[in-house]
């Protein structure tokens, strides 16, 4: 029992920390580099991985950061078509 509490916090500080890395890819600067017609891995290059994606594998949707600070980006055919922010300085 008390080795499963242990792995569930360390895998619980694994992903803050991965959060945390990621958002500091989530600013304005990075996201006025995202054109539409890029293609998904030149957005993953910018921003890392994303936070949440409706389908990993065919993503039409993903968004990197979290709820208050954010970037989402839409595509078609793994290009982008439209991309929206929350909370960027």
């Amino acid at each position: 029992m008390v080795a499963r509490i242990k792995m569930v916090t360390i895998a619980a500080l694994a992903l803050l920390t991965l959060a945390a890395c990621a958002d500091n890819k989530v600013t304005r600067t990075n996201y006025n580099l995202i054109d539409v017609g890029m293609h998904y891995s030149q957005v993953q290059a910018i921003l890392g991985e994303p936070t949440w994606c409706d389908d990993m594998q065919r993503p039409q949707e993903c968004r990197w950061g979290s709820d208050d600070k954010h970037i989402l980006v839409s595509f078609a055919a793994r290009r982008v078509v439209n991309t929206e922010s929350k909370g960027l300085n």
